[in-house]
Formats: C-alpha cells, structure tokens, sequence
C-alpha cells in the first residue's frame, strides 16, 4: 500500500458527548454508514456523514465508513477492517481506544476512511467490504463498490433511458466540429465534442434528429457556414423556436485583435478575408428569427494551440502574453453565449476523457452534475457557475498556471435567465 494510503487509513477521528460517571462498562451499537465523505460539527465535537452511498467510482477522493454509538460508559475499543473485492484484507487499523475516561456519553462517533483516486483502490473495482469491531467483536459488515466512472456518452444514453427523450419541434441545433484543418494544425478532440453535443441535444435537450444540422471537418468551409446561418437558418426557424449553437476548432485573432472562427478552410495568416468574425456570427444569429438562443464555444482567441502536449502558436512572429483580444460586443437580449476561455488564455483538451475540457464540463453539467440545489433541474445560472468552477480548477491541475483557463459568459449579468430552466434531470 502507498504512503497515501497509510495516512489517510491512519486518521481515525473520535467524538464523545455526554456526562456523568460509573464504574460499569457498557455500550449500544447505533448505526453504520458508507458515505464519501464526512463533516465536522460544533468545532469538532460531533460529525455527520456527507454523500452517504454505497456505490463509488474511481474519481472519488475516498470511502468512508461512519459509526455511532450509544449509552457508552467505560473505556473500549474500535477496529475497521477492509477487504478487497478478491475477499483479501486491504487494510486494518489499529484497536483505538476510545471513551478513554470511562464516563457514561449519550453517544460516541467515530470514522475511517481509504483513498480511492490516485491510489490503489483505484486499481480494484468491484464489491468491497468493510467490517467494524467493537472490543474485538464485529458489529457492522458494509457492501459497496467501488467501479469505473461512465463515460459522457454513456451518461448521456443512462440519463436518456432513465427519464425518456421529450422532443421538442421547436428546438434546433447546428453544431460545427472542426479537428482537420486544411492549412493549420488540428484541434484535438474537436470532432468527438460535436458527435457527443449532436447526442446530448437530441437525446437531453429535446431536439428532433431532423432539426440537428452538424458540420464536421471539410463540411464547414467558411461559404458553408455562412450561407447557413445568414440564408437558411431563418427559412427553418420561426418565432418561439429555441436554437442552440455550439462550436469546437480553432479560434483566431486579426492583427488588429479582432476575434475570428477559423472555418476549415480558413487561413490563419489571413483571417479578415478567409474566417468569420465573431461580432458578424453573433450579429447574424440575432437576425434569426428564434426566440432564444444559446451558443456554446470550445475555442479560444488567443493565437495559441491549447489542445496539444506543448504549447504552440497559431500565428507566427507573436510571443504568447503579448497578444491581447478584443472582447466582442454582444448586444442581444435573445442571446446567450458560453465560451471556453478568456481572450487571452487557451482552451485546453482533457487527454484522458477524449474531449475538451470545457466541452467535458459542460456535458458533465447538463448531464446532472451542475443541479446543486439538487431540485432535479439544471438551471442556466448553475450550468455556468458549474462549468467555470470545473474548468478552471481543472485547467490548474493539469497545465498549471501558464496554460489556465476560465470560461466566460456573455452577457456577463444573466438577470432574469439566470434561474431559466436548461434541463431536467428526473
């Protein structure tokens, strides 16, 4: 077992409450609990557990088994045991005194916990087992299991299955994924994020297959994507239709700072001319005639490669940190825009998941894990404060400082679509 390991196995944490003396030993075993984690109360006098479960994956931090017991006076002792899913001892601790006094407490409460992430346990997904001993005689066996975390797609197709698709002939999706680049390099990850966004609008948010338009790679020249959004869009769309736009591939800065989408066969020495403005493509999409509409950008504007191994520049001749964006002006009240980073900063992939990052925590947040109020609803205002949160924790973690990244939202005061419901989770 790692050192992690025999730390965090070593912290057992002890609470007693109560009054009075005897010289009897006694004590009443209460209750068990697994839960991923716990939380101290009234300054460390007492404790409850948190996310109290008996299924974890690899990507929790550790599992924890909780007990309380009652009417305890007397000194004793307190042992966990764990065992692997091949039915071997993982770990023991030691026989902890506790009530050490003898005093008679109302009640006593103490806990233990293993790592999983980052150390061995990770490495052992299946039905695990916990036994507790009081004064050397178990009191409490504990299942649960440890397994491999779904991936987004399968998320999408468990939370598909659970809830049913409620399609909607009011919503339309165009979504550009654009990874192969016919005169620059490729945008990592950017053809698996659009196929995943295609099967979270169709099978979460309710849009028809036949209102889902996606442009992958060579599809989406610039004519392509401007005759799409300025001509045909508004023959399909009517007034009370909601669209949702989304993007993945490179992003480019004029020599002026002026931000541009890199179409596939946009050249990046020349953006002016071969790439789409992005004042133009929010200006165009205001002239829909939709009602709502909600754009989602894994790209930044910076000028640099965030999707590789090394940081790179797209355009030659400029040091990364000297380049500074404009912030294009968006001046709609019909929409809102959700992009990857800040002007200046990178849009980082996520290697291990095969997408990027802030494509990754923006599935992971319309998929359930943005409802914090845990009300069974993704709210507009949760979504983001969910996908900055993540995205830029994460970006610290794995690039750290030089490579971070915070998504942006525009406009930056949601006012009343703040509380506007995205999704539904139940």
């Amino acid at each position: 077992m790692s050192f992690r390991s025999l730390v965090l196995a070593g912290m057992v944490l002890v609470f007693s409450v109560g009054c009075g003396t005897t010289s009897s030993l006694r004590v009443e075993f209460d209750r068990a609990v697994m839960a991923k984690d716990v939380d101290v109360k009234r300054e460390g006098k007492t404790s409850r557990p948190v996310d109290t479960t008996d299924t974890f994956t690899t990507e929790d931090a550790t599992a924890v088994m909780w007990v309380k017991l009652r009417d305890i006076e007397g000194p004793h002792t307190l042992r966990w045991e764990w065992y692997d899913p091949e039915g071997r001892l993982y770990y023991t601790t030691d026989d902890y005194r506790i009530n050490r006094d003898g005093r008679l407490r109302r009640f006593h409460i103490a806990w233990h916990r293993i790592a999983i992430k980052g150390d061995k346990a990770e490495t052992l997904p299946g039905i695990w087992t916990v036994k507790v001993f009081l004064d050397g005689k178990v009191v409490a066996t504990r299942s649960f299991e440890i397994k491999k975390p779904l991936t987004i797609h399968e998320r999408i197709l468990a939370m598909a299955d659970r809830r049913g698709v409620e399609v909607d002939r009011h919503r339309w999706a165009l979504i550009i994924g654009i990874e192969r680049y016919r005169k620059t390099s490729p945008a990592l990850y950017a053809e698996n994020d659009a196929q995943v966004m295609k099967e979270l609008f169709t099978r979460i948010l309710g849009v028809p297959v036949e209102n889902t338009i996606v442009l992958l790679n060579d599809m989406a020249t610039k004519a392509e994507l401007e005759l799409l959004i300025k001509d045909r869009l508004k023959g399909l769309l009517k007034e009370g239709d909601t669209l949702y736009v989304y993007y993945s591939g490179h992003g480019i800065p004029s020599p002026d700072a002026t931000p541009y989408l890199l179409p596939y066969d946009g050249d990046v020495e020349n953006p002016m001319i071969t790439a789409y403005a992005v004042d133009s493509f929010y200006r165009d999409l205001n002239d829909l005639p939709a009602d709502n509409i909600f754009v989602f950008i894994d790209a930044c504007f910076s000028g640099r490669l965030g999707r590789d191994e090394e940081e790179r520049l797209l355009l030659t001749g400029v040091r990364p940190g000297i380049l500074k964006v404009k912030d294009p002006l968006l001046m709609s009240e019909k929409i809102v825009v959700m992009s990857a980073a800040e002007t200046d900063q990178v849009s980082n992939y996520y290697r291990s998941k095969g997408y990027g990052l802030f494509t990754y925590y923006l599935i992971s947040g319309l998929t359930g894990d943005a409802d914090t109020d845990g009300d069974g609803r993704v709210r507009l205002g949760e979504l983001v404060d969910f996908v900055r949160e993540g995205v830029s924790q994460s970006s610290r973690r794995m690039f750290g400082l030089a490579r971070h990244q915070t998504p942006v939202v525009m406009p930056p005061s949601l006012g009343s679509k703040e509380g506007l419901v995205i999704v539904e989770i139940e």
